[in-house]
């Protein structure tokens, strides 16, 4: 990439990609998205890897951060467990990015979630961006900036750095897929039965949408459930959409 970080007049997108391409580690991959966030007009960035509930590494908590420092990380995983990591909920809610000084006019605050966010403007997080890049299999992320003197980004620079983020996710993801195991396997049949059972249906009503009866159902479930080493229904729809065996739309 170019020298220069004006606002991301420098940055070149193809050269990014193709680094991006070429890596083999999640840090080396790390180290290209600081330096092309950094030509976009950024100071500090953290990104958040979220797999989806009932993938292979749902509990493993893999962030990255430069600039922000410990206590900031730990401000942020501690909101995000207590359910007011105010900025990217509203990155979830709205589908777009949001800025820091947006939130105030995006909705009502809590005094608790005020509290929170006044915590980020004490450690000096005044121009703060959050946004959300989208992985496969609901295997999303989270990415938050600090810009700064800039209480903006220009349209241009907002829109390669989005675009950035996404393609530095989708690589993330892809060096990851090695590590999370060998997927478990099901028949054509137990994939339609569970994405039913995903959509909330009763082994009755599968029954009659799949012309068999009820009991063929509960042995597909049986098979099901020790496949993937779950006891009920619910953790074999998680499980199955975590994996990405199952796909349910609408």
């Amino acid at each position: 990439m170019h020298e220069g970080r004006n606002g991301g007049a420098d940055v070149d997108p193809a050269e990014f990609e193709t680094a991006v391409g070429e890596v083999s580690r999640p840090d080396q991959l790390w180290q290209l998205m600081v330096a092309y966030a950094q030509d976009c007009g950024v100071e500090r960035i953290g990104y958040h890897h979220l797999p989806p509930p009932g993938a292979p590494d749902a509990t493993i908590l893999r962030v990255e951060n430069h600039g922000f420092g410990e206590a900031l990380l730990q401000q942020y995983l501690a909101a995000r467990t207590s359910g007011l990591a105010v900025l990217a909920d509203a990155v979830h809610r709205f589908g777009r990015p949001v800025y820091l000084s947006e939130l105030d006019t995006l909705g009502r605050l809590s005094p608790r979630e005020r509290t929170h966010l006044d915590g980020y403007r004490r450690a000096g997080i005044v121009n703060g961006l959050s946004l959300e890049a989208f992985g496969p299999n609901r295997r999303n992320g989270i990415f938050a900036f600090d810009l700064g003197g800039r209480e903006r980004l220009s349209a241009t620079a907002l829109g390669r750095l989005r675009w950035g983020c996404q393609v530095m996710h989708l690589r993330y993801c892809e060096l990851l897929a090695p590590t999370l195991g060998t997927l478990p396997s099901l028949s054509a049949r137990e994939a339609e039965v569970l994405c039913w059972v995903a959509r909330g249906k009763s082994n009755g009503a599968i029954a009659e949408i799949l012309g068999i009866s009820a009991h063929t159902v509960d042995a597909h479930l049986r098979r099901i459930y020790l496949k993937l080493g779950v006891v009920d229904r619910l953790s074999a729809a998680l499980r199955a959409l975590g994996f990405g065996l199952i796909k349910v739309e609408g």
